[in-house]
């Protein structure tokens, strides 16, 4: 049975996202995928279902939005000095709706351990700061590679802005006034029965890290695709996927 969330009719807002670049010296990969335009649904569809299963039956001219893409709308509002954490584009994350739902929610984006690499294996910068080399996934298509930082509920310093991928991450205790959110990263995940490979999710959700009085927004890359809650759900997004290859 298909959990919809009981909302007014959604509203639609309009993002042209601008061109960006994902430069990983360490890698020898550089991505400068174009710019492109698409069209937001401001609710959040319910589905209490895995990934792949929500994916099912989304009308043929939409799709769930990308990690990259709700980045995009993340920093529209910081641009224009908004606080996503509430800004009505999030309010399923918060549960600021009819139902009281608390959204855990799905998108397009997910992360892949390479083949043949020890999930486990990390490279550490001159900071000393620790990183996991990923696939990243769009929807089951490979589209890049990138470092992924260290999770464990650490605040986002800094964004691959072509993959909605935090690119920094540091240990900050309450209040840290100019961020709003924190990752969650699972470096050993478990194989995913349907896609065959040592994926996670790339997810959003909303949460209390390090016990803060008001909750913060987390990208969450800690669970299988394949997992299910009731208040799983996700984003409606008209307009095509960009297209994204490397420059090496």
């Amino acid at each position: 049975m298909v959990l919809m969330s009981l909302q007014k009719t959604p509203s639609t807002t309009t993002l042209i996202l601008p061109p960006a670049s994902s430069i990983h010296p360490t890698l020898g990969i550089v991505y400068r995928p174009a710019g492109h335009r698409i069209e937001y649904f401001t609710t959040m569809t319910r589905t209490g279902k895995n990934y792949y299963d929500s994916e099912v039956g989304i009308s043929d001219d939409s799709r769930m939005s990308t990690a990259a893409e709700e980045l995009a709308i993340q920093l529209d509002l910081e641009k224009t000095h908004q606080d996503p954490r509430k800004a009505a584009a999030f309010d399923d994350l918060f549960g600021r709706n009819d139902s009281h739902w608390y959204a855990w929610q799905w998108t397009k984006t997910g992360l892949r351990v390479p083949n043949g690499q020890d999930p486990t294996e990390y490279e550490t910068d001159r900071q000393g700061r620790k990183y996991w080399v990923r696939e990243v996934l769009a929807g089951n298509e490979v589209v890049g590679k990138i470092p992924v930082p260290e999770g464990n509920g650490r605040v986002v310093v800094e964004w691959d802005e072509v993959f909605g991928i935090p690119r920094a991450t540091k240990e900050i205790g309450w209040p840290h006034r100019r961020y709003t959110t924190h990752f969650r990263f699972n470096p050993n995940p478990k194989k995913d029965d349907t896609s065959g490979h040592y994926d996670v999710a790339v997810g959003r959700r909303s949460g209390w890290p390090h016990d803060v009085m008001d909750r913060c927004l987390v990208v969450s890359a800690d669970f299988e695709r394949s997992l299910a809650n009731s208040d799983d759900g996700f984003r409606t997004i008209r307009g095509s996927l960009p297209k994204i290859e490397p420059h090496v």
